[in-house]
C-alpha cells in the first residue's frame, strides 16, 4: 500500500548563496523535530546563480500548514528567511505513484 505524502516546493532567490546555504543547514536541523516532517532535499540552481529550491516532504497537509506557521516564530529559521530575497514558487503537492530505478 502506498502512502501519499505532501511535497512542499519552494523556489527562491538569494543575494549571498554561501550565507543562505549555511542558514538553510540550521533550518534543516531545526525542522527535523517538527511533527509530520519526512525529509528535506535542498537544491541549488546550476543555471541561475542566485536561485535555490527546497523540496520538503510532510506526512500530510496539516503538518505542512502547522510547520509554515511555526517557521515564522522559530529563531532557527530567521537567518534563512532573511537570506531569501524573493520567492518564485511556494506550493504544496500531493504525491501519487513513485517509480525508482532498481538497476
Amino acid at each position: 500500500m502506498t502512502t501519499n505524502t505532501i511535497i512542499e516546493i519552494a523556489v527562491c532567490t538569494v543575494t549571498d548563496k554561501p550565507a543562505a546555504e549555511e542558514a538553510r543547514r540550521a533550518a534543516m536541523a531545526a525542522v527535523k523535530t517538527y511533527p509530520g516532517f519526512v525529509s528535506w532535499r535542498p537544491l541549488n540552481s546550476m543555471d541561475q546563480r542566485d536561485m535555490i529550491a527546497d523540496l520538503v516532504e510532510w506526512a500530510d497537509k496539516q503538518s505542512a500548514d502547522a510547520a509554515a506557521a511555526k517557521v515564522q516564530a522559530d529563531p532557527a529559521f530567521a537567518p534563512y528567511m532573511a537570506a531569501i530575497t524573493g520567492v518564485t514558487l511556494m506550493q504544496h503537492f500531493e504525491t501519487q505513484d513513485t517509480i525508482r530505478d532498481n538497476g
